[in-house]
């Protein structure tokens, strides 16, 4: 059987959890407290137990400028007891259902491992969301240090990334800003911009090995980054074409051919 949990079912929806994705960071009572949300999560039953799940999370796609809902799909999982039975798969294949039904225009997600992409690619995904990694080391020079985002820089956070992403990219309300600077900040090391005057130039969202997103970063921010973090080095994902991240799965033909950007995704 194939359901919507309710708010019922959060405690085995949590214990699957666990054991699938176990965690030590912190990430998961995070998760559970600010993010998890019942009606987005599909499970698959027998006999009362819980077999599988998968989040079908609701975002909205800019298409050259056309907004289009998606559902991204996150959280997957088996227990180990029901694996080999393709109830992911069923699970999979539900969701276009229901994606179908209510119009949205794709099935998008990130694989957590490079695997998964072959794995994903039998139910229609293909590669379609890129990014670029760079690497930041300390070297003499001048540098600029930058301060801590709070909500207040929402609107021109915004600004910065509509004007960065490419064609296709994920939409990002002040909501969705606002649950990103607080989960870093509570999980990470925060949130850092650099300004010309009052104007947001660029900025980072950093745990403590990584910056996940960075947009605009000169060499003199990059060392101010380094210096604020006190790291000799630094790896930094910005938006580019270098490495696939995620796939999707359209449901038209809007966008098939063209390279896309999201992140900050949970992943």
């Amino acid at each position: 059987m194939i359901r919507s949990a309710v708010q019922s079912d959060t405690e085995a929806v949590r214990k699957l959890w666990e054991i699938c994705f176990p965690d030590e960071g912190g990430f998961n009572d995070y998760f559970f407290a600010h993010i998890y949300q019942p009606q987005h999560t599909l499970l698959l039953t027998q006999g009362g137990a819980l077999c599988a799940m998968l989040q079908m999370l609701p975002y909205t796609l800019s298409v050259s400028g056309e907004y289009a809902p998606c559902t991204y799909i996150y959280g997957v999982c088996t227990h180990p007891e029901h694996r080999r039975c393709g109830y992911a798969a069923e699970l999979l294949e539900y969701s276009f259902t229901l994606d179908r039904k209510a119009g949205r225009a794709a099935s998008i997600l990130i694989p957590a491992e490079k695997w998964l992409f072959e794995f994903y690619r039998p139910f229609g995904y293909n590669e379609a969301f890129f990014v670029s990694r760079q690497t930041l080391s300390l070297s003499a020079g001048e540098y600029e240090v930058p301060r801590r985002l709070t909500d207040a820089d929402i609107p021109q956070l915004n600004a910065l990334y509509e004007a960065a992403a490419s064609l296709v990219h994920i939409v990002r309300d002040a909501a969705e800003w606002s649950r990103q600077i607080a989960m870093f900040d509570t999980l990470g090391v925060g949130v850092y911009g650099w300004f010309e005057g009052e104007r947001l130039v660029s900025y980072a969202f950093c745990w403590e090995d990584n910056a996940q997103e960075a947009i605009g970063l000169t060499d003199r921010q990059g060392r101010g980054l380094l210096k604020t973090l006190s790291r000799e080095s630094l790896t930094i994902t910005v938006p580019g074409s270098e490495t696939a991240l995620g796939v999707a799965k359209w449901y038209d033909n809007r966008a098939a051919e063209t390279a896309g950007y999201m992140n900050l995704m949970f992943n």
